[in-house]
């Protein structure tokens, strides 16, 4: 039995070996080139239609039935936009947008709407892009009626509560003070500005100042002149019947009445093609970020369908030139990439780039440069064209793989004012470019001597300086930041100002004590108010003046180093080492310059300008104010006690993990140590509200310091 067994799997073997071998063979007598194999014309995509509904108050509907599961969802465009709020208000449209949502209606707060929803399992969010405003919600087919109802409080009466605001203003700050984090972020944001200007509503951000400027007034009035039914679409895909859920959106907005308006058009873009050379200066990187390009296009231009395949064969994926070229023949470049973009109300960005190795940059640039110059010296080949139409054919069905996207886009084309088939005339008209249509439009939409280069890294590491290039432009990234609002210094506020420095300095050591001091250690225990809740830190402080810092951050999920040794700041953390972004540095350096001990040491520096500024209660004591202030961003004011003279508080703008605040520092429990006063506990307060409570555990002068956490590993 056993023996049978085996025979047949011998002959199963056999019989498998064999069947490959003629399997290969054959494959290997019919193959075919990959050119030569033919495919059958592209089906017909069968687009379900649309009702398109107007009702009595103005209000625009797309509706689309979809019976596959019992789900509904609301989308709804509202003619808006951060392109309408003022130069001196950046953000409004933004911060308006979401604490519609999150501050509630004038019936519910938003932990009440949010409760509500989660009880139904279901979402309604709001916000405010460039050139429109937007909404949905999400809800199963039951539950219609309440989503509809919650959507349609939040748009016709948004409370727009004041500690909603005040968060709203909080996250903004912290994006602001991140910007210049990721170098790929920068060098966006920044080529933007130079497309479009520094001022254009199409590449302006926000700033501390123009957050701060925002008022709740501001954000009513901002809804009040967009937010009416007849500046309003609404587009519903999902398990309903057409006529029911008409009905059913006519309840929900009953009452919201349409208003005489009109919203006046996008601003026009006035482009000059001109070259030019621009750096942004990143000493924290070992690489550069590199793009190239003026002025795009508008998706109305007759030329758009051409634009693609071009942008396609110069561009885009593994088969563009500017991969084959410059990453992968040359080998500059892991990353490289090419877009002709073109938006529907302005026109949009040209423009090549790349990530190279930082002595490779202006290799980079110039091989860039030329695969965009011979884009308009002569026309594609067959192969490349072909390519370019089959991957932008291929991938067509998928603007089409879900409800959503037919119904959004259909209402999107309406509020640009775009034919409804727009989708469809695209496919038609790049099925119909030739290769010389190609030519024609690259020659008539690029200009490959009039492009605007920008180069964000090390330039002193670059091959080649980038002046070789042209005149090169230095870009200032430094974000502006509140400064101190000092009055302006008399001889006699000077003079008495340095008298109560010199108090405070005898009061607290004296000048020859503090001359005498080369370094010290503190160690303290931070109790940090989130808005997650407290947080328990330990940190040892270590000072080598006048200019090294180093302090070790003891946290729950681990430990955190800052070094600042003169003008270089980095961070060691599990992860590794990193270089600190500026405004981080510069904290640090703002950080060792108000310290307590360090400020006393250089109270006769050269540059220190110190004045009287008055003086206040600081709780039960009366003090005397002076501020002190190095260079053009470093101030901080004392309080110093009328009868001893020595600080009970230091006042201040910093960063906080949300931003900038005014930050206040109350003293308590001075103890002197080797004939040096020093507080022992601390509260500082950020806006007025408790931020920080510090107590000294231990403190130590002139100890034995290892120079070696100084050295960056």
């Amino acid at each position: 039995m056993r023996d049978s067994r085996l025979s047949a799997i011998r002959v199963s073997i056999l019989l498998t070996v064999l069947l490959c071998f003629l399997g290969s063979s054959c494959s290997q007598k019919y193959a075919r080139h990959y050119k030569e194999l033919e495919y059958p014309k592209l089906g017909e995509i069968e687009v379900r239609e649309i009702e398109r509904v107007t009702l009595p108050n103005g209000m625009q509907l797309f509706l689309l039935e979809d019976h596959e599961l019992p789900l509904i969802n609301v989308s709804v465009r509202v003619r808006t936009g951060s392109v309408y709020e003022p130069a001196g208000k950046i953000g409004l449209a933004s911060i308006t947008g979401g604490v519609m949502r999150t501050g509630g209606t004038t019936s519910k707060t938003g932990d009440e709407l949010d409760e509500e929803l989660e009880r139904i399992a279901a979402s309604v969010e709001t916000g405010i892009g460039l050139n429109s405003g937007y909404a949905s919600v999400s809800v199963l087919k039951e539950d219609i009626d309440t989503g509809l109802d919650i959507l349609a409080d939040v748009l016709m009466n948004p409370a727009f509560r004041q500690d909603k605001i005040e968060l709203a203003k909080v996250q903004h700050r912290s994006m602001i003070a991140r910007r210049n984090d990721l170098v790929g972020m920068i060098a966006g944001r920044e080529y933007d500005k130079l497309i479009y200007g520094p001022d254009s509503i199409y590449a302006r951000h926000t700033e501390y100042a123009t957050v701060d400027a925002i008022s709740r007034d501001d954000l009513v009035a901002f809804h009040k002149k967009y937010y009416h039914p007849n500046n309003v679409m609404l587009a519903v895909w999902g398990d309903f019947d057409t006529k029911q859920i008409r009905k059913k959106i006519e309840k929900a907005f009953k009452g919201w009445k349409k208003v005489d308006m009109e919203v006046p058009p996008v601003p026009k873009i006035k482009y000059d093609f001109r070259k030019t050379v621009n750096v942004i200066c990143k000493d924290d990187v070992n690489q550069t970020n590199i793009y190239l390009g003026h002025i795009g296009g508008l998706m109305s231009d007759p030329d758009y369908f051409a634009l693609i395949l071009m942008n396609r064969i110069l561009g885009s994926g593994f088969t563009s030139r500017l991969f084959r070229n410059v990453r992968s023949r040359m080998g500059l470049a892991y990353s490289v990439f090419g877009v002709y973009s073109a938006t529907y109300d302005h026109p949009g960005v040209f423009y090549v780039g790349c990530q190279t190795k930082s002595e490779s940059t202006v290799k980079a640039i110039r091989a860039m440069a030329e695969e965009v110059k011979k884009m308009t010296e002569s026309e594609v080949t067959d192969e490349e064209l072909g390519l370019a139409k089959d991957g932008f054919l291929n991938s067509f069905v998928f603007n089409f793989d879900t409800k959503s996207e037919i119904v959004s886009r259909m209402m999107t084309y309406a509020y640009y004012g775009y034919p409804l088939d727009f989708l469809q005339k695209i496919r038609e008209n790049v099925e119909k470019v030739t290769k010389a249509d190609v030519l024609r439009v690259a020659r008539k939409h690029l200009q490959p001597d009039k492009m605007q280069i920008l180069a964000v890294g090390r330039p002193q590491d670059f091959d080649e300086p980038l002046s070789v290039l042209g005149t090169v432009n230095e870009i200032d990234i430094t974000i502006p930041t509140p400064k101190e609002e000092l009055p302006e210094a008399t001889v006699e506020t000077a003079a008495k100002g340095r008298q109560l420095f010199a108090k405070a300095v005898a009061a607290c050591g004296g000048a020859e004590a503090y001359a005498a001091i080369e370094n010290y250690v503190v160690k303290a225990d931070f109790t940090v108010t989130t808005p997650q809740g407290e947080m328990k830190v330990a940190t040892t402080t270590t000072f080598v003046l006048p200019d090294k810092l180093q302090q070790v951050i003891t946290l729950p999920m681990g430990e955190i180093k800052q070094v600042l040794v003169k003008d270089k700041a980095w961070m060691v953390t599990a992860q590794g080492t990193a270089d600190m972004p500026e405004s981080q540095r510069k904290e640090l350096q703002a950080r060792l310059f108000r310290d307590w001990t360090a400020l006393f040491r250089k109270s006769d520096a050269d540059g220190l300008r110190v004045q009287y500024l008055g003086s206040a209660k600081v709780g039960e004591t009366e003090a005397e104010i002076i501020s002190v202030a190095q260079g053009e961003d470093t101030t901080v004011k004392l309080f110093l006690d009328a009868k001893t003279f020595v600080p009970v508080k230091q006042a201040y703008k910093g960063m906080t993990m949300t931003g900038p605040a005014d930050l206040e520092e109350f003293y308590s429990e001075v103890r002197d140590i080797s004939g040096i006063k020093l507080p022992f506990s601390a509260v500082v307060n950020a806006n007025g509200k408790k931020y920080i409570e510090w107590k000294v555990t231990d403190a130590k002068f002139n100890t034995e310091i290892d120079p070696r956490i100084f050295k960056k590993p």
